[in-house]
Parts: structure tokens; sequence; C-alpha cells
């Protein structure tokens, strides 16, 4: 080959690598690099040192973006999205009968465009709580392990751990003697007008466009706990609720979480949430919050041993109101909230 042959099949092939270089820099790059920064984002929250940091310092202000909620807009063009999808998960519903007799019970017409958009609805909202726990490492990340410390042991000045003769929390055991007699101090059982302390973060913040609140109006959804036991993040694989559910509780058969009605016409939250409580005030938690019957089913136990503390770490999803994350009557009962 002659030599001006050889650089004319150079200059060809350095145009050419130049050519595909500027359509992976500019078409394919960036959209690699949203799912790449995406999927660290989600494992690169440090909530030990942001824990750390806020019982500290008392400073919000330092909780990185990464930490902080997710804040979304669900449309219909985002429900669209799912249509095709959605058909097809309903026509398997309706060819395996027995398996999915409960979501037959809420999608068994895979033309319905109701049925079509609250099932998309359904997988969004259910991504957030996945992409929560995962956050939070299954509950596995040591967060509140000193969560006296973030709380004020005062209130309107007074000392109440000098009040009832104790002295200021050190350990979780400590803080659980002050926190039944927080509200009425010397009175015993007070643990059943506020339950106990929990710790919570907002995950996510989903409010809706106008049109997905017109078209569905002021109508619950309520399919939603029957949609994450049949449906799976990956084919083959687990439901999104045994994903969630997964390392939720230490405590066997004592805490399976069922999730309620929502509607699109109040934003959501998507909460991470551990509550501590001693063996002993398991008992009362049925007396205490409204939405127990609905989340928990207590075996009777008949422990004497008060220094046993419960861990119960999950995830949930309420209105994004202060009442349904902060009232311990009808709401979650968030007495810490990261947001």
């Amino acid at each position: 080959m002659k030599k001006a042959q050889i650089t004319v099949d150079t200059l060809i092939a350095l145009a050419i690598l130049a050519v595909a270089l500027i359509i992976i820099g500019v078409l394919i790059y960036p959209a690699v690099k949203e799912v790449l920064v995406g999927a660290g984002e989600k494992g690169a929250c440090e909530w030990s040192l942001v824990m750390h940091s806020i019982s500290k310092l008392g400073d919000f202000s330092l909780v990185p973006p990464e930490c902080k909620a997710h804040r979304m807009e669900i449309t219909m063009d985002d429900l669209e999205k799912y249509h095709f999808k959605a058909k097809q998960r309903i026509k398997e519903y309706e060819d395996n009968t027995d398996k999915y007799s409960e979501i037959l019970k809420y999608f068994d017409d895979p033309e319905d465009p109701n049925q079509l958009n609250e099932w998309a609805l359904n997988l969004l909202v259910a991504a957030e709580m996945k992409d929560c726990w995962e956050k939070v490492f299954k509950g596995k990340l040591p967060l509140f392990d000193k969560w006296w410390l973030m709380y004020s042991w005062d209130m309107f000045g007074i000392d109440i751990p000098k009040i009832i003769g104790r002295t200021e929390p050190v350990d979780t055991d400590s803080a659980l003697a002050v926190w039944v007699n927080l509200l009425s101090p010397g009175v015993p059982g007070t643990f059943k007008v506020h339950g106990p302390p929990v710790n919570c973060i907002i995950c996510s913040r989903i409010k809706f466009s106008e049109e997905v609140k017109n078209f569905f109006g002021n109508r619950e959804i309520r399919s939603l706990d029957a949609w994450i036991r049949f449906n799976y993040p990956l084919t083959g694989g687990e439901s999104y609720y045994e994903v969630i559910v997964e390392g939720q509780s230490p405590v066997k058969n004592v805490f399976e979480p069922r999730y309620g009605a929502y509607d699109v016409q109040t934003p959501l939250a998507v909460l991470y949430e551990r509550i501590y409580a001693e063996q002993e005030f398991i008992k009362f938690l049925h007396y205490s919050w409204e939405w127990i019957d609905q989340h928990i089913a207590l075996e009777p136990m008949e422990h004497k041993d008060m220094s046993k503390v419960f861990q119960l770490d999950y995830v949930e999803v309420v209105p994004y109101t202060q009442e349904a994350i902060i009232d311990p009557i009808k709401g979650e009962g968030c007495t810490f909230v990261l947001d």
C-alpha cells in the first residue's frame, strides 16, 4: 500500500473515531452518567456522620443533598409510560387467577384507563418505598443509636429528669425511663398517651400534578398493599413487599406492616421510621395508636425483663401533613423528623 493511501485511511479512521466520541459524549454519556450518579447517591449518604453531626451540633444545615428527601411530582405522562407494562401484568393476573386472586380485586381489565393509571401510580410509589429502604441499608445502619442526644429533656425550661428524680439520659434504658414520665411526671403509664419515641426520616415527598388530581378526583387508592405483594422489581425475584420488609423487625411475628389507602389530593411522604420500646411497652401499643390494628399483629407477651429493648425499623407511606407524621394518635407519632 502506498504511503499516501495509508495517510488517507488513517485520516478517515480518525474522523470516524472523532464522530463516535462526539456521539458518546453528547448522547450516551449523559444518560449513563445520570444512571450511575443516581445509583451512587442512594448509597453515598453517610447517615452515621449526619446523625452524629446533628446530635452534637444541632445543625440541620449540615445534612448533605444526597441525604435529603427526594422531591418528585407525578404527572399523567409519568403514568402513561407504564401503561404497556400494566397491560402485560394485568393479563398475567388473569392467566393465573389462583395466584393473583387478591390483586385481581383491583386490576382485572387491561383496557381500563382507570386501572392502568392506578397500577402505574402504585409502581411509582412502591419504587420510592424500595429506594427508601435501600437508602438506609434495610435498617442496618447505626441510625439514631444515641437518639436521646437529639431530644430536649426540658419543657418550658423545666428540667424533667430532675423533677422525676433521674439524671440526664445516657443510654436507651435511662432515656426510656424518663420518656414514660415526660407528659405527666410521676404518673405511671403515660406511655399509653404518646407512645414510644419514634425517629423518622422523610425519604421522599411525592406530589401530584393537577391533571393527575383531576383524573383520580377524591377517590382513595386502596390497592397499594396488594400491588406490592404481587409485583416484582426484577422478573423472577422477590416482590416489592418482600424487599421492603426484609430486615424490618428483629422481633419475629410481631411486626408485619400493611399499607393502607392514599389519595392524590394530598402530597405523600415516604418515611423511614425507627421505634425504640421496651418489652413491657409493646403491650400498650394497641391502646396508644389507632393505626396499630392495621400495621402490627401483636402476640401476647409476659416478659418481666424491662431492660430488653425492641428496635422496630420500617418504611411507611403517609400524607405529607403535620398530623399524619407527628400526631401520636392520628398519625405516625414521629418525635424526631429529618426531612
